[in-house]
């Protein structure tokens, strides 16, 4: 097998309409600079179908770096633009960088380690 967009291996990012009204953004693997435009893809994707509620989950990313964390800040100013209920639901890493970021506040962060950010981040 050729593959020609080698970010296809190190990240996974798949819409879903779990209920109607809500879109679900599934991402799995790492975020860095050579998967972060396969990422915003999706998400403008995700933003351009206009949700009312946009859960994006994260529980599957083992690795993200500043350009993650800046890909989920342009979302949030999207989804805040379109008048989308924004929703992250972070694994220890992404919670961890949003931490260090400073920015995990300025997001409404749900599940396990939305609860455990404060331990995470010390």
């Amino acid at each position: 097998m050729i593959v020609h967009d080698l970010s296809a291996l190190l990240l996974t990012a798949t819409t879903t309409e779990p209920q109607p009204g809500t879109a679900r953004v599934t991402v799995a693997g790492e975020i860095d600079m050579s998967t972060c435009p396969r990422l915003e893809e999706e998400f403008v994707r995700a933003v351009e179908a206009a949700p009312h509620r946009l859960v994006v989950d994260l529980i599957g990313v083992g690795f993200c770096g500043v350009t993650g964390v800046a890909a989920l800040g342009r979302l949030r100013a999207r989804c805040a633009d379109a008048g989308i209920d924004l929703v992250l639901k972070p694994s220890r890493v992404v919670r961890r960088a949003l931490d260090l970021a400073a920015v995990a506040p300025l997001f409404r962060l749900e599940g396990r380690q939305a609860e455990e950010g404060h331990r995470i981040a010390t």
